[in-house]
């Protein structure tokens, strides 16, 4: 009786190889394309959250600079109208509004000062920024003036 010495691979051995190492690397090349749009996204929000820091720290330490004529009837609501925001701003840059038109947001902020405590003074920082789900977001602070 003869027997066979089968070294090789079948034919139908190397299509099973060939489909896995397929799957195996679509897998892997999908979960890198994955992972570079998502550390772009979190680049971006790093950046517009380290602007927004930025202005917000640049209002805090010279609001004694300001002179504040608060209008308590209008509020605001009507002072920080989304049309009205003065200022504009991107990454790495502010500028006035008319100043900037390709800039990607917008803001303004009004400085009220609390009148049971002296020296204390209200901030509201209202943003806007065309990549964000919300029209705008408003940031509350309380400075005192030096």
């Amino acid at each position: 009786m003869k027997t066979w010495n089968n070294k090789g691979q079948t034919l139908v051995e190397a299509l099973v190889g060939f489909a896995l190492l397929t799957i195996v690397g679509t897998a892997f090349v999908g979960g890198m394309a994955q992972l570079r749009k998502t550390t772009a996204q979190t680049v971006q929000l790093s950046s517009s959250d380290k602007q927004i820091n930025d202005i917000a720290e640049n209002i805090k330490a010279g609001v004694e600079n300001y002179q504040v004529n608060f209008n308590y009837e209008e509020g605001t609501s009507g002072v920080l109208a989304l049309d009205k925001l003065p200022m504009a701003w991107d990454s790495g840059r502010v500028a006035r509004r008319e100043d900037c038109k390709e800039c990607a947001g917008t803001y303004g902020y009004t400085i009220q000062p609390y009148e049971e405590f002296r020296g204390l003074y209200k901030v509201t920082l209202r943003m806007t920024h065309k990549s964000w789900t919300d029209p705008y977001r408003d940031y509350v602070f309380v400075v005192s003036a030096k």
